[in-house]
């Protein structure tokens, strides 16, 4: 199964709009593109309206009975929890899906992780993210100085 990032928001926090602020963050601030991290509800709600009304969204998913639900999307895939980012550290990671989880990362340490339930959340300190991500960075020529500058 491999070793994942996992961070997850506290309740509070897992609502659109300090969502979508957050995932802007992510962007214009820490280096991460523009898709979103942390999955808020109206992404959810749009990947559901896919899954149940465009003919190729049909085709996903076919053993679950319609219509399919954004809470169910977020219950039963982990990788769309509503207000959770999660990434494999281990094995596989590309260049660009590695600069995710460090400004992800980035954002946990400016922010002394007080927007998180560490409890829930896992590997997402520098230390551990690094471990796993910085050769991707190394081999790219990049200074890792620079990579992990906040």
């Amino acid at each position: 199964m491999g070793t994942y990032m996992t961070v997850v928001l506290k309740t509070a926090y897992k609502n659109d709009t300090f969502i979508w602020d957050l995932n802007k963050i992510l962007t214009e601030k820490f280096g991460a593109d523009k898709n979103p991290k942390f999955n808020p509800w109206y992404a959810l709600k749009s990947d559901a309206d896919y899954m149940n009304n465009d003919p190729e969204g049909k085709k996903q998913a076919p053993g679950w009975e319609r219509p399919i639900t954004a809470r169910q999307l977020s219950k039963n895939c982990f990788w769309l929890a509503n207000g959770e980012f999660s990434f494999k550290l281990s094995g596989g990671a590309t260049l660009e899906e590695a600069k995710e989880a460090v400004a992800v990362c980035k954002w946990l340490m400016e922010t002394e992780n007080q927007f998180i339930d560490v409890d829930k959340s896992d590997n997402y300190d520098k230390e551990t993210v690094a471990e796993y991500l910085n050769y991707l960075f190394e081999d790219a020529g990049s200074d890792l100085s620079e990579i992990w500058k906040i």
